[in-house]
């Protein structure tokens, strides 16, 4: 991991996430871009004096305002590059070529609902949907971010074994226990040993030693990882995102946007790649999980 993307607004969130992301830069020896999108400059108005001026006094104000960040003393001894980025979207910037290729994007967040969210939607759960980068969503101050305990909830099929990679990377950074979560509903019902079986071939697959595997059951997903994070305590959770757009996102929406917009701990959200083995294996497991007894 070499370059860590942080937008920032300047807010009280967006702070949040520059100490965190200087926590993980400076412990990995990665540069940080800290990246500032201003998207009020409609294109009918560019050339008239009076929006210039306006523009102008705009852009100094943002300037000091990143000047301010970068001389802040936890970025000292950190390779840091700073941007203001005009006509575009914040969630656009994560498509960008010129920042697309990041290792992650760290965001602060404090999440919408009701109304605003339907209407307004949300720049984070956009930047988790289609971002080719994990990203790790911050909503609290932390003083010093360490992962003792994590979770990785994940249906632990063949797709998320193409995630993984990414996310065992702040598993071998932090020496961090690592609980591994499956949540079972009745929507989403799963015989035991199935769950167990496919859980048991993914710590084979990769070899783990400091996990605990978890089997819960909750009225859906999102409670379910909630509820369970809130029992153990974990300092992160990371999920696995289908980056699902168009009328799949409207049909089967995303669990991740929902995570990482809802609970207040931080999120690690990684994109999945899309494999389609893994459905004659469950289906083989589910056939023939009463040989297999109870293990």
């Amino acid at each position: 991991m070499k370059t860590i993307l942080l937008p920032t607004d300047f807010s009280e969130h967006a702070f949040y996430a520059l100490k965190v992301a200087a926590s993980i830069a400076k412990k990995i020896n990665a540069e940080l871009k800290i990246i500032h999108v201003n998207n009020s400059t409609p294109a009918e108005f560019s050339d008239n004096y009076y929006y210039r001026e306006f523009y102008n006094q705009l852009k100094t104000e943002t300037e000091q305002k990143l000047n301010e960040l970068v001389d802040l003393d936890f970025l000292k001894g950190i390779k840091v590059s700073k941007q203001i980025v005009i006509n575009m979207l914040l969630w656009e910037l994560v498509k960008d070529k010129e920042y697309k290729d990041v290792d992650l994007i760290v965001i602060g967040s404090h999440g919408k609902s009701g109304y605003q969210k339907a209407f307004l939607g949300s720049n984070t759960e956009k930047i988790i949907r289609i971002a080719d980068a994990p990203v790790l969503t911050i909503k609290n101050d932390h003083d010093d971010f360490n992962i003792k305990s994590m979770i990785f909830a994940s249906d632990f099929n063949e797709e998320s074994y193409t995630v993984f990679d990414k996310i065992k990377f702040f598993i071998d950074l932090y020496q961090a226990h690592i609980n591994l979560l499956k949540v079972i509903t009745p929507k989403n019902f799963e015989p035991t040993p199935v769950s167990k079986k496919l859980m048991a071939d993914f710590v084979k697959k990769f070899e783990l030693k400091n996990y605990t595997a978890n089997i819960f059951n909750a009225v859906n997903i999102e409670k379910g990882i909630s509820d369970f994070a809130e029992e153990i305590n974990t300092d992160l959770i990371a999920i696995e995102t289908h980056g699902r757009t168009g009328i799949s996102y409207l049909i089967n929406g995303s669990i991740a946007e929902d995570i990482a917009t809802h609970i207040a701990r931080p999120v690690l959200s990684v994109k999945m790649e899309e494999t389609f083995g893994y459905i004659s294996k469950i289906r083989n497991y589910t056939k023939n999980y009463e040989n297999w007894g109870a293990e």
